[in-house]
């Protein structure tokens, strides 16, 4: 008889299974079975709770080519620090999409910064200048660490600046992340390090425009992450206006990205989108045509970045026998 067993995994078996290269071949592969239409993903759904100043977000998704189907329950609570608690966690659940059995559960916190940061490299690879160098990230904490080391598997970067609203965050951040074939310094304002970029990325909770289109120069690429949900934006409108747009899924980024305050105010219109980073991969729309367009990848995290994170984490812990099965459900 047929044993029916669920693999429970925690951060530490997370941690021994996957990497940022890794994820980066796989993240790469579900945004391009997703421009090509070989996935199903609803919209996110979002539970707000103002009250406790956070709010959840339930992320379900299938991937053809993975055979999987996953579920992600993620919360963003940016005041958790006060009670010793990263401001976001996650509960992956992996399910066999031809009977429903839940093959896994997981620890999502550390495959979630893994696959945005492995997204922000994806559309960087086709949509920033090959001979990008110079990194710029406004924004210091857990998600620019990954954005970093993400990069830094596609470009050959020599020097980034880092800015963080607490300056004694940026130089922590430096030391952390210092390499030996890199300069890395500390900006004293968003402008002193964007300014010049090749590569400017953006990881945090603004709810006003940080970045100025006039200190963005031609041919840099900028991945906007930071927005996630309705009314935060980081970016200067008149960036997106001057630059070619991509999105990771259209409705997801009019609703909670990068674009979303423009578009409620009527500056900036669905329609300017230039494509999906989907259709990019898969080939059907060209990414960065020139070296002097300014580009713009809007992130909002697609639930087929976990389903194809979880997959590798999943299967890695089957060859290791890492994890606790249980009998969680079943005959």
């Amino acid at each position: 008889m047929l044993k029916y067993k669920t693999l429970i995994l925690g951060r530490k078996d997370v941690a021994k299974v996957v990497d940022i290269k890794s994820a980066i071949g796989a993240v790469e592969t579900a945004f391009r079975e997703y421009g090509l239409g070989r996935t199903r993903m609803p919209p996110k759904i979002y539970l707000d709770l103002k009250e406790f100043s956070g709010d959840f977000r339930a992320m379900p998704s299938w991937v053809r080519k993975f055979k999987l189907c996953t579920l992600k329950w993620v919360n963003a609570h940016p005041q958790n620090a006060r009670f010793g608690l990263p401001a976001v966690m996650a509960v992956i659940i992996v399910s066999d999409p031809r009977t429903g059995f839940p093959l896994a559960i997981m620890d999502g916190t550390l495959a979630t910064g893994l696959r945005t940061g492995a997204g922000g490299a994806v559309a960087a690879k086709f949509l920033a200048r090959k001979d990008s160098r110079v990194v710029a990230l406004v924004g210091c904490g857990a998600q620019a660490r990954s954005q970093l080391a993400a990069l830094r598997e596609i470009f050959d970067v020599g020097h980034v600046r880092v800015w963080g609203l607490r300056p004694a965050l940026a130089k922590k951040f430096i030391r952390d992340m210092k390499k030996k074939d890199e300069t890395m310094t500390a900006a004293a304002t968003v402008r002193d390090c964007v300014t010049g970029a090749d590569i400017v990325v953006t990881t945090t909770p603004s709810r006003r425009p940080l970045v100025r289109a006039a200190w963005i120069r031609e041919g840099t690429h900028i991945n906007a992450i930071g927005a996630d949900a309705p009314g935060k934006q980081e970016l200067d409108p008149q960036i997106l206006k001057m630059a070619k747009v991509v999105v990771d899924d259209l409705a997801q980024a009019s609703h909670s990205g990068e674009i979303n305050v423009p578009v409620s105010r009527g500056i900036f219109k669905p329609r300017d989108v230039y494509a999906t980073l989907g259709e990019v991969v898969a080939g059907r729309k060209k990414g960065r045509t020139s070296g002097r367009e300014v580009t713009v990848f809007d992130s909002t995290g697609l639930a087929i970045q976990d389903t194809a994170v979880a997959g590798l984490i999943y299967k890695a812990a089957l060859k290791k026998k890492l994890g606790v099965e249980m009998a969680l459900v079943g005959p």
